[in-house]
């Protein structure tokens, strides 16, 4: 299938550049992090020559122009005794910064089947997890990746700008 996609380069660029700046970044420090030339970050900054897009992308990651996937585990846990109490979902990074975690609440295995859903949760772990939450009131789903979109729509005030030091 074909697609017919655009990309406005220019306008990436400059705003690419315009945040370099705003960040009193110099071309040799962006360089240096997105581990690229310098040559290469000037041929990115004024679109003159070939860099390959890998290059590019690194460069756009450095100045959070890339949404980039955090890593971690979602922590599970019955707030009661009982199948039918509320449970509790939080996300545990792997890495970042640190502080408490925030509880989002489900009152109901559906409703919590259907956030495992949107989060693109695998059936089987889903399953182990259930099966966790009702013989020991807690479980654990490891390796998830999700965007920084997703963790401030489902946890805003952990994920927030100010709090989690994430641009």
């Amino acid at each position: 299938m074909e697609r017919n996609i655009q990309i406005n380069w220019d306008l990436i660029m400059l705003e690419a550049r315009r945040r370099r700046k705003a960040r009193g970044m110099t071309q040799l420090r962006l360089a240096a992090l997105a581990k690229v030339s310098r040559s290469t970050v000037v041929r990115f900054e004024l679109s003159s020559g070939d860099i390959q897009l890998s290059s590019a992308l690194r460069i756009l990651s450095v100045l959070d122009m890339v949404e980039r996937k955090q890593e971690g585990n979602l922590l599970l846990r019955r707030e009661g005794e009982s199948l039918g109490s509320p449970i509790v979902v939080m996300f545990a990074p792997y890495m970042g910064p640190g502080g408490a975690m925030e509880p989002k609440r489900f009152g109901s295995l559906p409703n919590l089947t259907s956030f495992l859903n949107e989060l693109k949760i695998d059936p089987a772990a889903q399953r182990l997890a259930f099966a966790d939450l009702e013989r020991t009131g807690t479980a654990t789903i490891p390796n998830i990746l999700l965007t920084l979109t997703e963790l401030r729509e489902h946890w805003p005030i952990q994920f927030s700008q100010k709090s989690s030091g994430m641009a």
